[in-house]
């Protein structure tokens, strides 16, 4: 799931790319199916991941696994493999997504259209510089650094001295990395708050409830890193209307 999900994010990457081109008109995007199983699957993943997040913190703690939790994850595990099945065996041909996005690329990728998304990218992480306090402004520059990444053997020779911060491909790494961590604790603590309401684990709600509190301190802690890191990157005037293209 984690491999197949990576491509997806490479592809949708350089689809941000060529959407440069001005004739493009309109974006090209996703097939609907192929977008659909993706985000199935990222369900699935995020769960399992849940669950072995809940199981490394109980084997470093004095408290008893809430066992009645596990169980009602594995429900929701299997519900979700269950319903990615059923669309894979009702739409198992993906061929006719893959011609409709042949048919919709462009035919060259011009300099002058590198050059435009990077300064967009830049552009777009220096409005969110301004809303380190948000955690959607933090992941939202994490997809944007994705972006830069993904697309680094067009982007490389045109980003130095851009932006200091983020010109070299260690630095763009290292910044993911930490907004990764960040974004997987912000998944757990949004799962354990939304399953932790159901009644049927009233009886592991108080081992829980310690679960979120020290989660929430983790979550400030890795904000903390980031905002410092993020430090680096200054925040330039921001022109309105500088730009105009929506993220997929």
């Amino acid at each position: 799931i984690h491999n197949f999900r990576i491509e997806i994010k490479k592809l949708r990457s350089f689809l941000h790319l060529l959407d440069m081109e001005v004739e493009l008109v309109p974006q090209i995007k996703i097939p609907k199916k192929l977008k659909t199983f993706y985000g199935y699957i990222g369900v699935i993943r995020n769960l399992q991941l849940h669950v072995q997040n809940i199981n490394n913190y109980f084997q470093n703690s004095n408290d008893e696994l809430p066992r009645l939790y596990i169980t009602k994850l594995n429900g929701e595990i299997e519900y979700w493999e269950s319903t990615t099945k059923e669309f894979i065996d009702a739409h198992n041909n993906f061929l006719d997504d893959e011609e409709k996005l042949l048919s919709e690329l462009p035919y060259r990728l011009r300099k002058s259209s590198i050059k435009k998304f990077i300064k967009y990218i830049v552009y777009e992480i220096q409005v969110m510089l301004i809303r380190l306090h948000n955690d959607e402004a933090l992941h939202s520059i994490r997809k944007f650094l994705k972006d830069l990444l993904y697309n680094w053997e067009y982007v490389k020779s045109y980003i130095v001295k851009l932006s200091p911060g983020i010109n070299h491909e260690k630095e763009i790494r290292s910044l993911i990395e930490i907004l990764g961590d960040f974004r997987d604790k912000c998944i757990d603590l949004t799962l354990l708050k939304t399953y932790v309401t159901d009644t049927c684990l009233d009886k592991d709600k108080p081992v829980l409830g310690k679960v979120i509190h020290s989660w929430e301190i983790e979550k400030e802690s890795l904000k903390q890193i980031i905002r410092t890191s993020l430090e680096l990157i200054p925040v330039a005037p921001i022109v309105a209307g500088a730009f105009s293209f929506k993220r997929l």
